[in-house]
């Protein structure tokens, strides 16, 4: 029987951890950067447990923002999809945009979201549809944030505005997608990178429609943003800096949702990162309005094949 000692063992070990560390194109380096956001204040001001509530755009009989208390089951650290509703609150501002969308917070503690128009437009004013909104970390009051501006106003062709927000807790910059004025024959979206402290727009990718947007590392570790097209299904993505600055001659095709998962022409909807996996929310997209509950999603699970340079699907559910 062939016998090792506890040093060369150890000393095995450590090699491969070394290896892995310092081996910039191993297939399981850490894509994810470190999550920043913090929790808003006002939830404990208002006496809820932050582990146990929950912000959400999603309640069928609310409209604009909630924030949902869950009820505490012993032996849980957190509430799960099946945990009860226990209570639902709402400020007073938080319905003033009419329905809402996407989520995202900041470092301290603040919360950005964007209108999207449900079913009608009813309750979504044409005009604050390239608007967003910023819900204080203190005092939990919803303001508008920043308008930016429409390549043209949204139609019965496309009543959209805003689709995507995300913050980049590496340098500290909000990245927002809009449709607006885009139609089945011309594509006017727009990329924004804005710099949240004075609210200025540090770049931009013009005549895009994107959906899902994200920041993650690439095998090189560069700090890069994804993005996701409503038109194809198609995520890229392109290297931005410290100033936010986007580099455009690095865009690059990362994968296509095309043929995957029951309906074969999903569309990025979010984009994250956990560890070395990138997760895609994945749903049809017709510039058409509809029900929530009409648009099933799909979680697409991704791991980067360092040997073939691509993304390969584990699995989507």
């Amino acid at each position: 029987m062939m016998k090792f000692s506890l040093c060369s063992i150890k000393c095995c070990v450590l090699f491969i951890v070394c290896w892995i560390l310092l081996k910039p194109n191993f297939g399981l380096a850490q894509r994810e950067i470190k999550p920043c956001q913090q929790e808003p204040a006002f939830i404990r001001t208002l006496g809820y447990d932050p582990l146990w509530t929950a912000l959400s755009t999603s309640e069928k009989t609310y409209i604009g923002i909630s924030l949902i208390a869950f009820e505490k089951k012993l032996g849980q650290n957190s509430p799960t999809a099946q945990t009860p509703k226990m209570e639902i609150y709402q400020h007073p501002s938080w319905k003033s945009a009419g329905y809402l969308s996407t989520i995202s917070f900041d470092r301290i503690g603040n919360v950005y979201t964007v209108p999207a128009p449900l079913i009608s437009m009813l309750y979504n004013q044409t005009e604050k549809l390239n608007t967003i909104y910023k819900i204080d970390a203190s005092n939990g009051e919803m303001s508008e944030w920043i308008n930016l501006p429409f390549a043209s106003k949204p139609s019965s062709q496309n009543p959209y505005g805003l689709l995507g927000i995300n913050y980049d807790c590496q340098d500290h910059y909000l990245v927002a997608s809009t449709v607006a004025g885009s139609d089945r024959y011309n594509e006017r979206g727009v990329i924004y990178l804005i710099n949240p402290v004075n609210k200025k727009t540090t770049d931009s990718i013009k005549n895009f429609d994107a959906m899902g947007v994200g920041f993650a590392f690439d095998e090189l570790r560069k700090k890069r943003l994804y993005y996701g097209s409503v038109r194809t299904g198609n995520i890229f993505s392109v290297v931005v800096n410290s100033k936010g600055k986007m580099d455009k001659k690095t865009i690059r095709k990362e994968l296509s949702l095309e043929g995957y998962g029951p309906r074969g022409d999903d569309k990025a909807r979010k984009i994250k990162f956990n560890g070395n996996q990138l997760l895609v929310s994945g749903t049809a997209f017709n510039y058409n309005l509809q029900a929530a509950s009409e648009k099933p999603e799909t979680l697409y699970t991704f791991i980067w094949l360092a040997k073939e340079k691509k993304w390969g699907l584990i699995n989507y559910n």
